[in-house]
């Protein structure tokens, strides 16, 4: 069998996961998808994580109508934390033969690759398939391709790249949904519908469990809590800024959204002088900060470049070109908002 696998931690599984599941399934062929939580996700904080029980069994009706869609709790039985090295070797233990797998992962996922267990030796149990947003540029991903996998070349296809006796590597786009596990446990934590984005049988799971909402029982922060958690954003904040001035953006304005929005704390606006000079600050200043371990949960635009949305969980960062930054207007939409021009 061809079995594709999905990872991480899926909280909550949501129909971007399921969607570009159902794409990679189809384009190589797959018998089967097999979607497998995290238990503890080596560059997660634990204590930000929903309970494992939770998150297998909203997987679970995610995935209950759809025959080749399946749920695995393997992660959960292996020593923490989860290592996608020790979870491969696991499974071509447990099924030698039988199976031919295909691990199956986001293009922010791999570009973080070379930070991994072993990653080196991750083809030796699977085949990679690393999920491209529609158009997305290649190029970042085939240099770290050159360098963490230098066994293998390209041979005939495109974007597929072999190497003796190893898995190959897919490079392969799908349909971009710009839904996300941060977005709606930040909606949920509001009070806001969640509906359309997760399957319904997800969203009654999270309701009935009072998962990700405001009174979760949980003690209420300590005012340290709370200045600690404003001093880390102020400090992501000046990270960003200094990174978009050194990519010459231009008009640098912080918005202090502090109780004011449900998104974030803080805003950040910027322009660039053309659509190639603001694909070119985000692109720079998302490689940069990933390696400050500042990472991006999120992008939007970045294919055409007019304007471009980076979620940096607390900080949301809008990059414009120039007559577009105009046109939207945020500064005026939030005139009442403390800010802070550059």
């Amino acid at each position: 069998m061809r079995i594709g696998l999905l990872g991480g931690t899926l909280d909550p599984i949501h129909f971007g996961h399921l969607r570009s599941a159902e794409e990679i399934r189809e384009a190589l062929e797959l018998d089967e998808i097999w979607f497998m939580p995290a238990a503890l996700p080596p560059h997660k904080e634990s204590s930000n994580l929903t309970p494992f029980t939770h998150r297998l069994a909203m997987v679970e009706l995610a995935v209950a109508s759809m025959d080749y869609f399946k749920t695995t709790a393997i992660e959960d039985e292996l020593p923490r934390p989860s290592y996608s090295i020790d979870t491969l070797k696991e499974l071509r233990e447990r099924h030698k033969d039988e199976a031919e797998f295909f691990f199956i992962l986001g293009s922010d996922a791999f570009l973080d690759i070379e930070t991994w267990k072993d990653y080196g030796s991750l083809t030796d149990y699977a085949s990679l398939v690393i999920m491209r947003r529609g158009h997305e540029d290649s190029s970042g991903l085939k240099q770290v391709i050159s360098r963490a996998f230098p066994s293998h070349c390209i041979q005939g296809e495109k974007d597929i790249f072999i190497a003796h006796d190893k898995g190959a590597i897919y490079l392969h786009s799908v349909t971009h949904l710009a839904i996300s596990g941060t977005d709606i446990r930040r909606r949920a934590r509001s009070g806001l519908s969640v509906r359309f984005l997760v399957p319904e049988e997800v969203r009654i799971y999270m309701k009935k469990n009072n998962l990700y909402a405001g009174s979760t029982g949980n003690p209420s922060p300590s005012l340290e809590d709370i200045e600690t958690k404003a001093a880390s954003s102020e400090e992501q904040v000046q990270q960003i800024v200094s990174e978009i001035l050194e990519n010459k953006g231009e008009q640098v304005v912080i918005l202090d959204m502090r109780g004011l929005s449900s998104l974030a704390d803080f805003f950040i606006i910027s322009h660039g002088r053309s659509t190639r000079h603001v694909q070119g600050i985000a692109n720079k200043m998302r490689k940069n900060l990933r390696k400050k371990g500042i990472k991006c949960s999120g992008v939007e635009g970045e294919q055409e470049g007019k304007w471009i949305l980076m979620d940096y969980g607390d900080v949301i960062v809008h990059l414009f070109y120039e007559p577009i930054r105009s046109f939207y207007d945020l500064e005026g939409l939030w005139s009442e908002v403390p800010r802070i021009i550059l």
